[in-house]
């Protein structure tokens, strides 16, 4: 049984560590340490969809462009639109 409260520690200590990277080719490598390159890619499509939506492209060209589901773009246009660090980052 996990210990109570484990995701919370694990999230703010990731987190912390992020922050700490100061050069473009440590934060590649932690990633790649610790993701497979599907999980990569998955997290660097669902960026750029979330790109995509930010310069007003329609749900379908999105589909069509990056192959994703209907749900799969939907979702990512919820738990983007006001966010208010993304659109700094486009």
């Amino acid at each position: 049984m996990p210990i109570k409260g484990i995701d919370q520690k694990a999230r703010k200590e990731f987190f912390a560590t992020v922050e700490k990277f100061k050069n473009r080719n440590d934060f590649e490598q932690f990633f790649k340490d610790l993701m497979s390159s599907s999980e990569i890619k998955d997290l660097s499509r669902r960026y750029y969809a979330a790109k995509l939506l930010s310069q007003g492209k329609t749900y379908q060209e999105i589909e069509i462009m990056m192959g994703m589901s209907p749900v799969t773009v939907n979702k990512i246009h919820f738990k983007t639109k006001g966010s208010r660090v993304l659109p700094s980052l486009f």
